[in-house]
């Protein structure tokens, strides 16, 4: 059964840097969801980051060749922030502010969220690893409790 996965910004950018640390394990989490014919999602927003952080000269065709792989590839669906959407992450930014999740972030949580998404492909240096991370239930009870 396919399982749906949310991509991640620094996921993108560890699997286009070949000189990023994360680089191999990056690679090697999605040669598995490939395997398992997981379905990848994005969004608007974590295609914006991207662009943004590749945006010097050296990288700047690589942002393209990236963002244009993403936008036709068929293998992954873009999300849009809509108003409502970036409203309602706006209010979770606000009110978590015990956390450093960036407005991104939480545009992120939101709409995984709405559309039942609990895995996201993120990197973490600290651990200096690919990571699939199941959004936990405490993730999932700040986001519920800041909304009620």
């Amino acid at each position: 059964m396919k399982h749906d996965v949310f991509v991640d910004t620094v996921a993108w950018l560890a699997l286009i840097n070949k000189s990023e640390i994360l680089h191999a394990a990056a690679r090697q989490v999605r040669d598995s969801l490939m395997q398992q014919k997981a379905r990848l999602f994005t969004s608007d927003y974590v295609i914006v980051e991207v662009a943004n952080a590749l945006a010097r000269i050296p990288f700047r065709s690589a942002a393209v060749r990236l963002v244009d792989f993403i936008r036709s590839s068929g293998t992954v669906d873009v999300l849009l922030i809509t108003p409502s959407v970036f409203e309602e992450a706006w209010d979770f930014y606000k009110a978590r502010t015990d956390k450093d999740w960036s407005l991104t972030d939480c545009t992120s949580f939101v709409v995984m969220k709405s559309r039942g998404i609990e895995t996201r492909f993120y990197c973490r240096q600290a651990f200096r690893t690919g990571r699939l991370y199941r959004l936990d239930k405490s993730q999932v009870s700040h986001y519920d409790s800041a909304h009620e």
